[in-house]
């Protein structure tokens, strides 16, 4: 005889506390729309108060149609309902009505199927190029001062014109030397890696430096590199320090001239 009475207890119990409270519902008359049509948006167990009603994307962040939200002042007992016009979301579906109290303390979501609305793209694997843009120019700009006529180290630039003909971004990082003979060794600071966007031609300058004290051809090679692979691009220049070759000329004739001068000098100051 225990079980009986613990389970009139426990339906006693129940009828005074009342059922848990479910909290805010939404539901909606119908599984399926299409654009332009109306729905109505029931609301049950909500504070009273003003509540918006919008048809969102189920992604995060949810993307909503805010043209065609509405707005419904429940009364105390939290109930009610309003016509929402179906307009598919930027995010494209699946879609839920979701109805939000006004300081988005409190939200709740029910499905729609919106027919013909598109369907989200994911964009999260993204297509890239993978191949390298292609060089349509390359020229070298003198930059030198004075100073590098007399062998201090001279300044070019290399000015490259290229454009990816690729339909995807395309991200290149660079490589760069200079030195003489066909395999140059010297340092050059590369470009910081950057994307080109799709079709897009850009000219990008890489400040070269040539050592003290150059003198004759130089060899100026790059390496511009996307997905491993490679366009290689080469260019070379000529440099004279002809201040130094003057200074040095100046030099050796004054060298010339006061030699025999001195000789002069001596023979005099010990006649025969």
């Amino acid at each position: 005889m225990r079980l009986p009475t613990y389970a009139l207890a426990l339906v006693t119990a129940l009828a005074l506390t009342g059922a848990p409270d479910p909290g805010p519902q939404v539901g909606v008359d119908r599984a399926e729309a299409k654009p332009g049509e109306q729905v109505l948006v029931r609301l049950t167990g909500w504070p009273g108060g003003t509540v918006r009603v919008e048809l969102c994307g189920a992604g995060t962040p949810a993307r909503c149609a805010v043209d065609s939200s509405a707005q419904i002042h429940l009364p105390a007992g939290g109930t009610g309902g309003t016509p929402l016009t179906v307009v598919a979301p930027s995010g494209g579906c699946p879609c839920q009505v979701r109805v939000t109290t006004l300081d988005n303390s409190l939200s709740a979501t029910a499905p729609l199927v919106v027919t013909g609305a598109p369907v989200p793209v994911d964009d999260t694997v993204r297509q890239a190029a993978t191949r390298p843009p292609t060089v349509l120019a390359a020229h070298l700009e003198r930059a030198d001062g004075w100073t590098a006529h007399f062998g201090a180290p001279a300044r070019r630039t290399l000015v490259l014109r290229l454009r990816n003909e690729q339909p995807a971004p395309a991200m290149v990082a660079w490589s760069f030397s200079v030195g003489r003979g066909p395999d140059p060794t010297g340092f050059v600071s590369p470009p910081e890696p950057d994307e080109f966007a799709a079709g897009e031609e850009r000219e990008v300058r890489v400040p070269v430096t040539l050592p003290a004290l150059a003198v004759g051809t130089y060899r100026i090679q790059g390496d511009i590199v996307t997905a491993g692979a490679t366009n290689r691009v080469t260019a070379s220049t000529d440099h004279q320090p002809w201040g130094l070759a003057g200074m040095l000329g100046f030099v050796l004739t004054a060298l010339a001239v006061v030699r025999p001068l001195k000789g002069a000098s001596a023979g005099w100051r010990n006649p025969r």
